[in-house]
Order: C-alpha cells, then sequence, then structure tokens
C-alpha cells in the first residue's frame, strides 16, 4: 500500500521493452500575456500566465531580495 501512494506522484513512462522509467515532469516558462500590472507605489510590473492558466506578477523582496510570484485576482 505505501508503494502505491509513493507512485502516484511520479510521471512514468513505458519503453519498447517493456520496461518503466521515471522522469522528471517538464518544467513550463510562464508566458507574458503582454498587459501590466501597476502597483500603490506606481511600479508596473508585467503579468504572466502560468501553465494551469493562473495570472501573477514576479516581485522582488525589499529584506531578501528574493524574487516571488504574487497571483492576482480578478
Amino acid at each position: 500500500m505505501l508503494l502505491t501512494i509513493g507512485a502516484q506522484g511520479q510521471h512514468i513512462i513505458k519503453d519498447a521493452n517493456g520496461n518503466y522509467t521515471s522522469v522528471k515532469k517538464q518544467k513550463v516558462e510562464p508566458t507574458s500575456i503582454g498587459k501590466t500590472y501597476t502597483d500603490s507605489k506606481g511600479v508596473v510590473y508585467p503579468i504572466y500566465k502560468g501553465a494551469k492558466g493562473g495570472m501573477f506578477i514576479i516581485r522582488t523582496s525589499a529584506k531578501t531580495n528574493k524574487t516571488y510570484k504574487q497571483y492576482l485576482k480578478d
């Protein structure tokens, strides 16, 4: 039972000999939709669309200087 639960999150392909191989999921790059978002401070960000259809902007933290996605609501 535990083996089955662990295998659910993996992507598996079958080769010509009938053997199964685990493969990593392909990472899809976000695409710009050509529109912008302006925050309350007047900073303009391009809007991106993710693989599942969510729209977001990429911000940079002032404290840690790391980038992160901020998803936008309708």
